[in-house]
C-alpha cells in the first residue's frame, strides 16, 4: 500500500510541476490531463491480470515525463537539448502512452475503445488549434511586412505619379459613370415627364432634345454570385482537349463538339440553364473581393458582367479620389485597371509579341481614351501603372476571355494572359495561382496581405469550351430574385425621374418610386412566370422597365404576352445599334425568326454554331429578295449583309448574342420563342414554304397558319410559341378571319384526337394569350368537344389532370364566358347524355377542398342540374348529386326554392322543424340533404337541401300534415303502409326509376334492413343494390363534409396536420403542395369519420347508454339468469362485429353487479331487447 501511495504522490507532483512549464503549454496540458485520469484509474485499483507488468509500463512512463519535463524550464518557453518540433512529437506520443495505460486498467471494451478515441481526438484538436495559431501569427508577420514595405511604396508611387494617376482616376470615373437608357426615346419620356410634372408644349419640345444626352447612372451593381459547381477535373479536361497536342486532336471535329462528347462536359451544358430553385446561398460580392486574389465571373449575355466591372472601377476610383486612404470595403483600395480583352486581341495580331503587361497603359475602353490630359502622354500612364503593377497595388480586371472566336487565338491569347498572371498577380510570399492550391488557401489573404488582384469575367459556354489553368476561384452570375428585381425597379424609376428632374432643373419631388410600384405589384404575381424569368435578366429587365415606364393606363404592363413581348422587342430593336447598318428592321427580324424556329426545332441547348447561322441568313436574305436567280450584285449583297448580321450579333448585347466559341443564342429563350411564333404565322413565307395545295388554297392565310401551326401542335416544345402565335393572329387579323380560324383549327382531323381534341384543348389552354376572343359560338364549340370527349372517355378516371388544366385556363376568361356556357349546355334540347353531364359536374366539383368554380354557377344552372340529378347512380359516381352537396355547403343561396316541393313547405314553416319525427331525419337527410355545418356544429336547416325526391316528397306532406300526427309521432305505422303501397305499385308495372330507388331507401330506413331482406320479393335486386349504393355514397359525404372532431380528434389531427406540413415543404416546393396538403388532411379527416361512424364505434356508443340505463334500474337480485345473460350478449355484439376483447368492457361494467348480490331484470330484458332488436342493425347501416 505504502508503494502504491508513493506512486501517487508522484504523479500529483509531476502533475504540479508540468502546470509551470510555458513551453508548449497546451501539449504539456494534455499530458497533464491525461496524467490525472490515470491517477484517477490507479486510485480505483481497477487492475487487470496483467497488473505487475502493468504497473512497471506506467512508472517507466511517468519517469521519462519526469526527464522530459525537467529539460523544460520552469520560467522559460525554451526546452534544454530538445529541438521545438521533436518536443512537441515527444508529447504527443507520451500522451497517447498514457491513454494506453489508463485502457488497460479496465476490462470493458466500449471503455477502452473511448479512451482511445479521445486522445486522438484532443490531439486532433491540439494540432488544428496550433495550426491555426501559426497561420494567424504568419498572416500578422506578412500583414506587418507588407504594411510596412507599402507604406513606403505607396508613398513613393503617389509622389512620383501623383499628377498621373489623379488624371487617369478622373477619366475612370467620367468613362464609366454611366451606362445608356435602353428602349427610352425622347417622345415617350417627354410625354411621361409631361404627364408627372405638367410640362408646357414648349418645355417638353426642350426637354425632348436634352434627353438624348441622358445616361443611367452606375453607382450600384445588382449581381448575384454563387461558385461554380465544375471541378478542376472538369475544366482542366476542357482544357487538354482545346490546347492538347496538334497530333491528339481530331482536325476534323470541331473542339467544341468534342467537348460536347466528353461526359464530363454535360453537367456543364446543364448548368447553363439556371435551374430554378437555390442549390445554396449567394456569395457576396464584397466578400469575395476581400478573400480571393484570382477570380472569374461567369455569366450569360445580359447578366451584368461588364456593368459590374465598370461600376467596381468607378467605385474605386471614387474611393481613392475621395479619400486617399489605403482601404474600403474591399481592403485594401487598388488601383483598378479595366481591360476590354477583344481590344486586346485585335492588337495581338497585329503585333504578336505583345505582353498584356505591355498593353496596359496603351490600352483603350472601347476605343475611348483612359486618360484625357494632353499633358500626360500614354507612355507617362504606361509608367505609373506599371510601377503600381510591380509594387502589388493593382486590381486588373480582365473584361469578356471568351470574345475571341478563332481558336488558335483564343488558345494564344489564353497563354497571354496566364504568364501575366504568374508573373504579376501573386501573393506577397511570392507564390502565383498555379503553385500548390493549399498554400495559397492558407497563406493568402488579400484583404490583409496586399499585392495585385486579378478579375476575369466571360460567358459561360465560351469559358467552359476553353477555361484556364490554375486554382481560380469561379463565380457563377445568378438570375436576380423577386428582391433584387425589385430593388432594379427602384433604383431605375428613381433615377429616370431624377435625370428628367435635373434636365428641366425643377423643384419638385421625385416621383419614380411611386411610377415604379405597379411594375412591383407584377413582380409579385406568381402566375407571372414568364414576366419573372425575364426579369431576372439584367438587360431583359431594364427594357422591362423601359416598357413598363411608358405605359399610360395605369397598367404597369400590356395584359397579354404577346403584346408584351412585342414592346421588349420593339424597344431592343431600337437600342440596337442599326442606324449605320445595310440591313432593314423588317429584314433582320426575318433573319431571325428563321434563325429561332432552326434552333427550337433542332437544339435543345439552344444554341446554333457561327456556320449554320450564316447559312440561314444568306437564305432569309435570297428569300427577301423574292427572285429565284441572283446575279452576282445580289450575290455581294447578300454576303455583306450576312457579314453585318454576324458582326451585330457578335458586338451587341442584344436579341441573338455570341456565346462563344462560334455559338450564338438568343438572350433569353423568351425572345426566341417570340420569333418562332413571328416564323410561325408569317403568312408571306408560308405561301413558299407550303407549295402542295391548291392555287387557291395557297392564298388562305388561314389554310397556311392552320397547317404551320399543327405541324408542330403535338411538340410541347413549341407550346409557348403556338400560345403566342394564337395570341398574335387574335391581335392582327379581322375579327371575322380569327372566327374562320378558330373554327377550322378546332376541328378534329383524325382518331388520334379521339381521347383529346388538341385544337379545341389547344385553343381553350391559350385563351389568357388572346388579345381579342372568337365569338361566343366558337368558345362554346371548343368547350362542348372536351367535356363531350371527357365524359365519352371518362377523364375523370383515366387522365383527371386535364380537368385541372381546363380549370385553370377557364379561370382565366373574360366577360362571363363561363356561366354562359354552362347554361348554355345545360338547357340543350334534347338534353346531354349522363356522361357529359357528369364531366361537367366533375370540372365543376375541383379538388377536395376547393370551391372556386362554383362561382361559375348561378340559380339557373343549379335549377337545371337538380332536374338532371334524377339521372345520377352510382355508375357516374353519383357526379351530379357531389357537385349539388358542395355547392349547398359553400352558396345555398345559388340553390333555388321550387314550388310544391319538401324544401318549400319545410320552409314556409308549415310545419315547426322540432316537431319532424326524429325517425324521419335520416330519411330527409338520406334522400335530400339540408345538414348545415357551423364549425363543429352540425344541423338540420331545410334551406340547405339540395335535392327533389316527388313521390317520397308527395307520402311525407300528407304524413306531417295530418292534424293528429303529434299522437302517432312514435308509430310510423301509417307511413310504412304508405311507402309499402306506393313500392308494390311501381313494381306491379316494373317501375326502376329513381324515384322507386328513393321509396326503396325510405322503405329500408323505416321498417329495416333485415325487413327487407326477409320480404325479397317486396323489391327488386336491382333496385334493393341501388339503395345500398346510395347509402355507401351517402356515408362518404357525411365523412366528407358533415363530420364534427371530438376532442381526441382535434389533438391527433394537430399532430398530423404538423406531420404533413413537413412531409409536403421537404418533397414539394411548388403551389401543388398546398393541394397535396388539404387531400391528405381531408384523407385524415374522412379517416377519422369512417373509424368514428363504424359499427364498431356505434355499437360501443349503444352499449354504454345502455349500460348507464342498468346503473339506475338495480331492484332485482335474480342472478340465475346471469349466464345466459352473458351468452346474450356476447352473441349479439358479436353479431354487430364488436370485437371480444371491447364486449368485455362492458361485461367487466355489469360485473360489478354480480359483487353486490343485485341484478335487475331490466337488464336481462335489455339484453334480450339487444339481441332482437333489428332496429340497432338497420341505424348502422343507414348511418
Amino acid at each position: 500500500m505504502s508503494t502504491a501511495a508513493s506512486k501517487l504522490a508522484r504523479v500529483d507532483e509531476l502533475i504540479e510541476r508540468i502546470e509551470k512549464i510555458k513551453v508548449l503549454e497546451d501539449h504539456w496540458r494534455l499530458v497533464g490531463k491525461n496524467l490525472t485520469r490515470l491517477r484517477q484509474g490507479l486510485n480505483e485499483k481497477r487492475v487487470t491480470k496483467d497488473g505487475h507488468r502493468t504497473k512497471e509500463k506506467i512508472s517507466q512512463t511517468i519517469k521519462t515525463i519526469e526527464q522530459v519535463a525537467a529539460s523544460c524550464r520552469d520560467d522559460q518557453s525554451e526546452s534544454e537539448g530538445i529541438a521545438y518540433r521533436e518536443l512537441e512529437s515527444v508529447l504527443l506520443r507520451l500522451q497517447l502512452r498514457l491513454a494506453q495505460h489508463q485502457a488497460n486498467l479496465t476490462d470493458d471494451y466500449e471503455t477502452k475503445v473511448n479512451i482511445i478515441s479521445d486522445t486522438y481526438h484532443e490531439q486532433q484538436l491540439l494540432q488544428q488549434n496550433d495550426y491555426d495559431r501559426k497561420k494567424s501569427q504568419r498572416l500578422k508577420e506578412i500583414e506587418q511586412q507588407t504594411q510596412e514595405h507599402t507604406k513606403e511604396e505607396l508613398d513613393r508611387l503617389r509622389a512620383r505619379h501623383a499628377k498621373t494617376i489623379e488624371s487617369y482616376l478622373r477619366c475612370c470615373m467620367e468613362l464609366h459613370k454611366t451606362v445608356p437608357f435602353r428602349g427610352l426615346k425622347d417622345d415617350i419620356v417627354g410625354r411621361v415627364a409631361n404627364s408627372f410634372y405638367e410640362l408646357s408644349p414648349e418645355t417638353q419640345i426642350e426637354f425632348e432634345q436634352k434627353w438624348q444626352k441622358c445616361e443611367l447612372p452606375l453607382t450600384r451593381t445588382f449581381i448575384q454570385l454563387k461558385p461554380d459547381e465544375s471541378t478542376s477535373f472538369e475544366r482542366s479536361e476542357s482544357r487538354r482537349l482545346l490546347i492538347g497536342q496538334d497530333s491528339e486532336r481530331q482536325e476534323a471535329i470541331d473542339p467544341w463538339q468534342q467537348l460536347i462528347s466528353a461526359p464530363y462536359m454535360l453537367s456543364m451544358v446543364e448548368r447553363d440553364r439556371y435551374a430554378q430553385e437555390e442549390a445554396e446561398e449567394n456569395v457576396n460580392v464584397e466578400a469575395i473581393l476581400r478573400q480571393k486574389r484570382w477570380i472569374v465571373i461567369l455569366g450569360d449575355p445580359g447578366t451584368g458582367k461588364t456593368s459590374f466591372a465598370r461600376w467596381l472601377v468607378h467605385h474605386l476610383a471614387q474611393m481613392l479620389l475621395s479619400n486617399g486612404q489605403n482601404s474600403s470595403d474591399f481592403d485594401p483600395l487598388r488601383i483598378p485597371i479595366l481591360i476590354h480583352i477583344g481590344e486586346f486581341a485585335e492588337l495581338l495580331n497585329q503585333q504578336p509579341s505583345l505582353t498584356l503587361f505591355e498593353y496596359i497603359g496603351q490600352h483603350r475602353w472601347m476605343g475611348k481614351v483612359i486618360v484625357d490630359d494632353q499633358a500626360i502622354s500614354l507612355d507617362d500612364l504606361s509608367s505609373a501603372l506599371h510601377d503600381y503593377i510591380r509594387q502589388g497595388q493593382a486590381l486588373i480586371i480582365l473584361d469578356g476571355l471568351d470574345e475571341i472566336q478563332v481558336f488558335d487565338q483564343r488558345s494564344k491569347l489564353i497563354h497571354v494572359v496566364e504568364n501575366f498572371v504568374e508573373t504579376y498577380v501573386q501573393t506577397p510570399t511570392g507564390r502565383s495561382v498555379f503553385d500548390n492550391l493549399h498554400l495559397n488557401r492558407y497563406f493568402d489573404d488579400p484583404s490583409q496581405s496586399g499585392g495585385n488582384q486579378l478579375i476575369i469575367t466571360s460567358r459561360i459556354v465560351g469559358y467552359h469550351a476553353a477555361p484556364l489553368a490554375g486554382q481560380f476561384s469561379h463565380y457563377i452570375i445568378q438570375p436576380m430574385d423577386i428582391e433584387h428585381m425589385k430593388d432594379f425597379v427602384d433604383y431605375w424609376f428613381y433615377h429616370v425621374h431624377q435625370q428628367i428632374i435635373a434636365a428641366l432643373s425643377l423643384s419638385k419631388s421625385n416621383q419614380g418610386k411611386n411610377h415604379g410600384e405597379a411594375l412591383k405589384q407584377e413582380l409579385t404575381k406568381v402566375d407571372n412566370v414568364s414576366l419573372l424569368n425575364m426579369a431576372s435578366n439584367c438587360c431583359l429587365m431594364s427594357f422591362i422597365c423601359s416598357v413598363a415606364f411608358r405605359q399610360s393606363n395605369g397598367s404597369s404592363l400590356p395584359a397579354q404576352r404577346i403584346e408584351f413581348y412585342q414592346e421588349i422587342v420593339d424597344s431592343m430593336l431600337h437600342s440596337w445599334n442599326t442606324k449605320e447598318s445595310t440591313i432593314s428592321i423588317s429584314k433582320f427580324i426575318q433573319i431571325l425568326s428563321d434563325i429561332a424556329i432552326h434552333i427550337h426545332e433542332n437544339s435543345v441547348s439552344g444554341l446554333i454554331h457561327e456556320d449554320k447561322m450564316k447559312e440561314i441568313c444568306i437564305q432569309s436574305i435570297k428569300t427577301s429578295l423574292n427572285e429565284s436567280l441572283c446575279n452576282n450584285e445580289d450575290l455581294c449583297e447578300i454576303e455583306d449583309q450576312t457579314t453585318e448580321f454576324v458582326r451585330i450579333c457578335h458586338n451587341s448585347i442584344g436579341i441573338l448574342t455570341a456565346r462563344g466559341e462560334s455559338l450564338y443564342g438568343f438572350l433569353h429563350v423568351t425572345l426566341q420563342e417570340y420569333f418562332t411564333c413571328l416564323k410561325l404565322t408569317n403568312v408571306d413565307e408560308l405561301k413558299n414554304e407550303i407549295s402542295v395545295v391548291d392555287e387557291s388554297s395557297s392564298e388562305n392565310k388561314v389554310y397556311l397558319v392552320i397547317q404551320s401551326l399543327r405541324r408542330h401542335m403535338n411538340d410541347q416544345h413549341f407550346r409557348v410559341p403556338t400560345a403566342l402565335a394564337l395570341g398574335r393572329i387574335s391581335s392582327c387579323w379581322s375579327p371575322n378571319d380569327f372566327d374562320d380560324f378558330c373554327c377550322k383549327f378546332i376541328q378534329v382531323e383524325d382518331e388520334s384526337e379521339s381521347l383529346l381534341p388538341v385544337g379545341a384543348f389547344i385553343l381553350i389552354s391559350c385563351v389568357n394569350d388572346l388579345v381579342h376572343y372568337p365569338s361566343n359560338n366558337i368558345l362554346f364549340d371548343a368547350l362542348d368537344q372536351l367535356i363531350i370527349t371527357a365524359g365519352q372517355h371518362q377523364w375523370s378516371l383515366i387522365c383527371p389532370f386535364l380537368f385541372d388544366h381546363i380549370a385553370v385556363a377557364l379561370r382565366k376568361l373574360r366577360n362571363n364566358i363561363v356561366p354562359l356556357w354552362i347554361n348554355n349546355l345545360l338547357s340543350r334540347s334534347p338534353p346531354l347524355d349522363i356522361q357529359t353531364i357528369s364531366a361537367l359536374c366533375y370540372l365543376l366539383e375541383g379538388k377536395s377542398g376547393e370551391f372556386e368554380n362554383i362561382h361559375w354557377l348561378d340559380q339557373s344552372s343549379c335549377s337545371m342540374l337538380q332536374s338532371l340529378s334524377t339521372l345520377d347512380d352510382e355508375e357516374n359516381q353519383f357526379a351530379i348529386d357531389r357537385l349539388l352537396v358542395k355547392i349547398s355547403f359553400f352558396n345555398h343561396r345559388l340553390l333555388s326554392v321550387h314550388p310544391n316541393t319538401l324544401k318549400e313547405f319545410l320552409i314556409a314553416k308549415q310545419i315547426e322543424l322540432h316537431s319532424i319525427p326524429a325517425f324521419l331525419l335520416p330519411l330527409i337527410i338520406i334522400l335530400y340533404g339540408g345538414l348545415k355545418r357551423d364549425e363543429q356544429s352540425i344541423v338540420f336547416d331545410p334551406i340547405h337541401i339540395y335535392r327533389e325526391s316527388p313521390a317520397v316528397t308527395l307520402i311525407l306532406i300528407r304524413f306531417l300534415s295530418k292534424k293528429d300526427r303529434n299522437k302517432n309521432d312514435q308509430n310510423p305505422i301509417d307511413l310504412q303502409e304508405d311507402f309499402l303501397n306506393a313500392l308494390l305499385t311501381r313494381i306491379e308495372t316494373k317501375d326502376q326509376s329513381s324515384e322507386t330507388v328513393d321509396i326503396c331507401i325510405a322503405m329500408i330506413c323505416l321498417y329495416g334492413i333485415d325487413f327487407m331482406r326477409q320480404n325479397d320479393k317486396i323489391m327488386s335486386n336491382v333496385s334493393f343494390n341501388m339503395s345500398i349504393s346510395r347509402f355507401k355514397y351517402v356515408s362518404m359525404i357525411l365523412r366528407q363534409f358533415y363530420f364534427a372532431n371530438d376532442e381526441n380528434d382535434r389533438s391527433i389531427e394537430n399532430e398530423t396536420t404538423t406531420f404533413i406540413s413537413r412531409l409536403t415543404k421537404r418533397v414539394h416546393v411548388d403551389q401543388s403542395s398546398k393541394q397535396l396538403f388539404l387531400g391528405f388532411l381531408d384523407s385524415l379527416t374522412s379517416g377519422m369519420a369512417r373509424l368514428r361512424s363504424s359499427t364498431t364505434s356505434i355499437v360501443l356508443a349503444q352499449a354504454s347508454m345502455i349500460t348507464d340505463l342498468l346503473s339506475s334500474n338495480l331492484s332485482s337480485n335474480r342472478w340465475k339468469y346471469s349466464k345466459k345473460f352473458w351468452f346474450i350478449l356476447n352473441n349479439t355484439l358479436h353479431r354487430l362485429k364488436l370485437v371480444e376483447f371491447k364486449a368485455c368492457r362492458l361485461i367487466e361494467c355489469w360485473m360489478r353487479w354480480k359483487e353486490s348480490a343485485e341484478l335487475s331484470l331490466f337488464a336481462f330484458h335489455a339484453a334480450l331487447l339487444l339481441a332482437q332488436s333489428d332496429y340497432w342493425s338497420v341505424e348502422t347501416a343507414t348511418i
